[in-house]
């Protein structure tokens, strides 16, 4: 039985600012239900990449807040996105990825056309409105490659992101991009707290050895105010007036602390790496509209659930999908351009940093999610290095205290 609104609005009002939440909204399958219908169908998340639907026809089937998806793409080569549900009698239309020139249903073969109108269905009622029977759609978003979608989320937030990604993208050549790896690591913690780490750098030092000899921007994120955190921003500063890329359209980002919730960004890597390689060294050929190598890294996000970030070589997008009150999937997907051999993609060593980053983090989280599940847990202090982390829970609880949930 569901929580009622008075006792989560009860839970809320308990909750101090700045502080890490209550039990129940880490373990709680009531309260994660709640967000399921509410907030999280509210939310965008980014469902793939173009590629994987190359041509009209083609489509892709994913799961998102428990509900299975088709994405499509149209005769116009637009992308569509509908409930994987039959409006005859409700069956899924699809298990796996494919490519048709319309979609069908296998029980009793009602077809739709791409755009998701009934096309055929043997023995309708006279005057039945066929145009009323088509698929439910949900809201999509192809930002030059990147696929974006929300269940019941404000279109303006789709436009927003598309003027606020588009540019960069396509500099970085993210539509004429392939797909190199693709990695899962399913994670036992709820969606929370693999969000706050993956927002927050607190951790990067004492977790993240590999990450802290590649990123250099952690002596100013990870640290209290020190020497190492002045000499990076020393250094990101003379990188962008005579190491960037002049041409790209990202604004730079000198001071990593000042992401936004929603935009770009684009610092160094630091430490004269070309890519984040072990050895910084290139992994595969140039990029999009990138003239050379400057050892840049760009980023594009929109908290809490969509993330890419672009170099010079590949680029990488993470996927993060609430499962369970106490399962995340997180995915993270490799991108090169579109005309580089295999022979001219290193995959082990481009893959190196984010997997190794994202096997720690995994353990991190369900060591975290297991601790949260005692009887002694209490919410403890956000520290002056986890402002997004609170910045985010605080937003969270607004909005579900101003029943938005």
């Amino acid at each position: 039985m569901l929580l009622e609104a008075i006792d989560l609005k009860a839970l809320i009002a308990r909750q101090r600012p700045g502080w890490s939440l209550e039990q129940p909204f880490y373990t709680s399958p009531e309260i994660f239900e709640i967000e399921r219908k509410g907030w999280l169908a509210r939310q965008w998340f980014t469902l793939g990449h173009g590629s994987e639907i190359p041509e009209p026809g083609c489509f892709m089937i994913r799961e998102l807040l428990g509900e299975s998806l088709i994405v499509v793409r149209d005769e116009g080569s637009r992308v569509q996105a509908y409930y994987n549900v039959c409006r005859h009698r409700g069956s899924r239309l699809y298990e796996e990825d494919g490519r048709s020139s319309q979609l069908n249903c296998p029980y009793h073969a009602w077809g739709y056309r791409l755009d998701g109108s009934l096309r055929s269905a043997a023995g309708l009622p006279a005057g039945t409105d066929k145009s009323s029977l088509g698929l439910r759609s949900i809201r999509v978003r192809e930002i030059e490659g990147l696929i974006v979608a929300s269940l019941e989320g404000d279109p303006e937030t789709g436009e927003m992101l598309h003027r606020q990604f588009a540019d960069g993208l396509g500099y970085q050549g993210i539509d004429r991009a392939r797909i190199a790896a693709r990695r899962s690591y399913p994670t036992r913690g709820n969606w929370k707290l693999v969000i706050e780490n993956f927002i927050e750098c607190y951790h990067c030092l004492p977790a993240h050895p590999e990450y802290c000899g590649v990123m250099k921007h952690v002596d100013l994120v990870a640290r209290e105010p020190n020497p190492a955190g002045q000499a990076w921003q020393e250094t990101a500063a003379a990188w962008l007036d005579k190491g960037a890329n002049p041409e790209c359209p990202i604004t730079p980002l000198p001071r990593m602390l000042l992401f936004a919730p929603c935009g770009t960004g684009r610092a160094p890597i630091g430490g004269g790496r070309l890519t984040q390689s072990e050895d910084g060294r290139p992994v595969a050929p140039l990029m999009g509209l990138q003239p050379r190598f400057d050892g840049g890294v760009s980023s594009f996000r929109c908290e809490p659930f969509i993330f890419f970030a672009a170099l010079n070589d590949h680029a990488v997008m993470f996927q993060f999908i609430p499962v369970s009150a106490e399962e995340t999937d997180v995915r993270l997907t490799w991108l090169v351009d579109g005309s580089a051999s295999e022979a001219q993609v290193d995959v082990a060593r481009m893959i190196w940093l984010w997997d190794v980053t994202t096997v720690q983090d995994k353990r991190l989280i369900e060591r975290n999610a297991a601790g949260i599940r005692s009887r002694s847990y209490e919410p403890g202090p956000y520290t002056g290095l986890e402002g997004m982390p609170a910045r985010l829970v605080g937003r969270y609880l607004s909005e579900l205290a101003s029943g938005a949930a």
